[in-house]
């Protein structure tokens, strides 16, 4: 299986007004934070530091979403398949988030469940392989 690894960005104190991608489970009311604007020198810096590595990581992500397209190929169990294809689609909300400089909550929790979401295809793999 080739190796996922996910890179995940703290939130910091700017941010956009952008939906949070969608998830599977409970909806969560996550309280959406109002930075104040960059004023110092040191704050616009940061803001942009910020940008640009939200948006290398959602290049970053969108690569991994197409190494994720091909693990699907290479599959034959249904469940492994279905978990890899919600993989897929998170990764591609999260992407967009990346894109527009969220890394807030919602994007994190995303992030989270496409870490618990592979978890569960490697698990159902080895169990179909005769692993535990």
């Amino acid at each position: 299986m080739a190796s996922v690894a996910l890179v995940l960005l703290t939130p910091s104190w700017a941010q956009n007004e952008t939906a949070p991608p969608k998830t599977e489970g409970p909806e969560i009311d996550l309280p959406k934070i109002e930075y104040p604007k960059p004023v110092t020198e040191e704050q616009k810096k940061a803001a942009v530091n910020h940008t640009k590595g939200s948006q290398s990581l959602a290049g970053e992500q969108d690569e991994l979403s197409a190494d994720v397209q091909e693990l699907i190929e290479e599959q034959t169990s249904e469940k492994v398949i279905s978990l890899l294809e919600s993989v897929e689609e998170i990764m591609a909300e999260v992407t967009g988030s990346l894109d527009e400089t969220d890394t807030g909550g919602g994007t994190i929790a995303a992030e989270t469940e496409i870490i618990e979401k592979i978890f569960e295809a490697a698990e159902q793999r080895a169990q179909q392989n005769g692993g535990t």
